[in-house]
């Protein structure tokens, strides 16, 4: 198992606010990758296909955990590459929060050398930093 973090982001939004945006999945277009396409979010599920090295790999993310001001938490739904854990960790702060990506990865050999982690990684710092210029723009609430 493979942990990938990115750095804790500190967010001029209150705990509550950023819980409410990212427990909708539905929301999560706003942040996932340009190259994530047909993206579909309902509330508690969302897919989208994700074209690497010319692959086209659908992807499906469910809801596992919901800790209302803490934690969002998403595994693969039916359409997956592999196993893993996204974590949203949510901390409130005086006057806003933090935020924290987590993805706990089961990442394939073959998909490990063929630079998996680096990619993920990559994926998790650039969600996190399209979350600050959103809160920051006043659009999560």
């Amino acid at each position: 198992m493979t942990t990938i973090k990115t750095a804790i982001a500190t967010l001029p939004i209150s705990a509550d606010v950023l819980y409410g945006f990212l427990s909708d999945l539905s929301r999560h277009r706003l942040f996932l990758e340009p190259a994530a396409m047909n993206f579909q979010g309902e509330g508690d599920n969302y897919s989208y296909v994700l074209e690497v090295m010319g692959m086209k790999m659908p992807q499906e993310m469910v809801v596992r955990t919901r800790i209302p001001g803490q934690l969002v938490s998403l595994v693969p739904g039916a359409r997956k590459m592999f196993d893993h854990e996204l974590r949203f960790e949510i901390t409130a702060t005086g006057e806003g929060s933090t935020l924290r990506l987590v993805d706990e990865a089961d990442i394939p050999m073959m998909m490990a050398m063929m630079g998996a982690e680096k990619l993920l990684q990559g994926q998790l710092d650039n969600a996190l930093v399209r979350i600050q210029e959103l809160a920051g723009e006043g659009k999560l609430n």
